[in-house]
């Protein structure tokens, strides 16, 4: 293991004798800049080596071993899945790998790949392969398991190492060894979603082609021109950039309320008015936090798919619940805004999947926590929450008799 110490005296006994000296020629010109000593100030993009290279030659692989039927079903899937609107980039058929970009391997290896291939693939192989997905989805993401996140993702990816060699042969290389440390670099510089080349990379472009091609530009200008402090959130609240205001948007004027016996019960308890038609006004989309959320009513979506939520009834402390937006709706008086949600009950674990393998104590501990198995059939009655407990947009997979649930990982990455 290379530490500072060794790192330096390699590359000043490299100088010297001007010789290769365990793979250093010299001193670097960064030594003296960087306030982190190299070799620890070398960030793994984990956008080249986790998707781009690992995972493609991951989803090759396991995509040779299927049959030509079951080949075109899944890229029938993959193709076809909707995604929210925010969403530039979705899924591409497994056929089109050559051309396929590193967004695209996120969504699927993210979100696409478990719910799709579940079944289609032995729960053994399948289940090593989770081990990968859940390790690069909690070290992607914010911290949902609190302190024990980068434990449990290391854990996971270590696994997944050790096993390797019994599922797959001639694959394993250094850029699979390179995920080992990526406990230390996540300790060190937080969530990979801020760490990724791309944006850099768009900064540039657009500096010689006056042309972005992202919803960031202006958060990444600030990202990347205080990088230290972002990695090291030294900054807790930093004020995007993005022109999104909070709150509601596209009235519907048509909308009946009367139709609904939630919002009637909902207004004869919190108003004392008679007329519930001029007390209430509906809307069809609403910004909350920059994030836009599309209901039932918005006719205008296409396909896709920001009105399926996660989101809390009370507060923090109780558990999570999914449902799709029906409208969202205020007082004329008031400020609050409220969402009308028709709720679907989870109905069990995606970990249920992997009892039988060896995997499935180490599986739970992540993979409940980023996948649900949602029914198809909604309640009876409707939620009405207030709009600052909608926590993300999910995508949402529809299986033969159920959903599969998964929250937006991230928000803020280069998109």
């Amino acid at each position: 293991m290379r530490t500072p110490g060794n790192f330096a005296r390699d590359s000043s006994t490299a100088a010297q004798l001007k010789s290769n000296e365990k793979g250093h020629l010299g001193v670097s010109i960064f030594s003296e800049i960087l306030d982190i000593k190299l070799p620890y100030s070398i960030i793994i993009d984990y956008a080249h080596a986790s998707l781009l290279r690992h995972s493609k030659s991951m989803f090759v692989e396991i995509y040779r071993r299927l049959s030509p039927v079951i080949r075109a079903t899944i890229d029938i899937a993959l193709s076809q899945q909707p995604f929210p609107h925010f969403f530039h980039r979705r899924m591409k058929s497994f056929k089109d790998l050559s051309f396929i970009k590193a967004t695209e391997i996120l969504n699927i290896l993210f979100y696409g790949f478990l719910p799709i291939f579940h079944q289609h693939l032995q729960h053994d192989y399948l289940g090593h392969f989770a081990l990968y997905i859940c390790a690069m989805r909690l070290f992607h993401g914010r911290a949902i398991l609190g302190p024990r996140t980068s434990d449990i993702a290391n854990d996971l990816i270590m696994k997944y190492y050790h096993d390797f060699n019994s599922f797959y042969d001639g694959l394993e290389n250094f850029v699979l060894h390179l995920h080992s440390h990526y406990q230390s670099q996540y300790r060190m510089y937080g969530t990979f979603s801020h760490l990724g080349s791309f944006g850099q990379e768009s900064l540039i472009g657009y500096i010689g082609s006056n042309r972005k091609g992202t919803t960031h530009q202006g958060d990444i200008i600030c990202e990347n021109y205080g990088i230290d402090l972002m990695l090291h959130h030294q900054i807790e609240n930093i004020c995007s950039c993005t022109n999104i205001a909070d709150g509601p948007f596209d009235p519907d004027l048509n909308f009946d309320f009367r139709s609904n016996d939630s919002v009637i019960n909902f207004h004869n308890t919190e108003c004392t008015c008679r007329s519930i038609k001029c007390c209430l006004r509906a809307f069809r989309r609403y910004a909350v936090k920059q994030r836009v959320y599309h209901s039932l009513t918005y006719n205008r979506r296409q396909k896709s798919v920001s009105y399926f939520v996660r989101y809390y009834s009370k507060d923090n402390s109780t558990p999570y619940f999914f449902g799709k937006i029906v409208m969202f709706f205020k007082y004329s008086n008031s400020n609050c805004t409220y969402a009308l949600i028709e709720r679907y009950p989870v109905q069990g674990q995606l970990s249920d999947l992997f009892v039988s393998t060896m995997y499935y104590e180490l599986l739970s501990k992540a993979i409940n926590h980023l996948f649900y198995i949602v029914s198809k059939k909604c309640s009876l009655f409707h939620d009405i929450v207030h709009v600052s407990r909608l926590s993300e947009h999910c995508i949402v997979f529809d299986c033969e008799e159920y959903y599969i649930i998964t929250p937006v990982s991230s928000y803020d990455e280069h998109d």
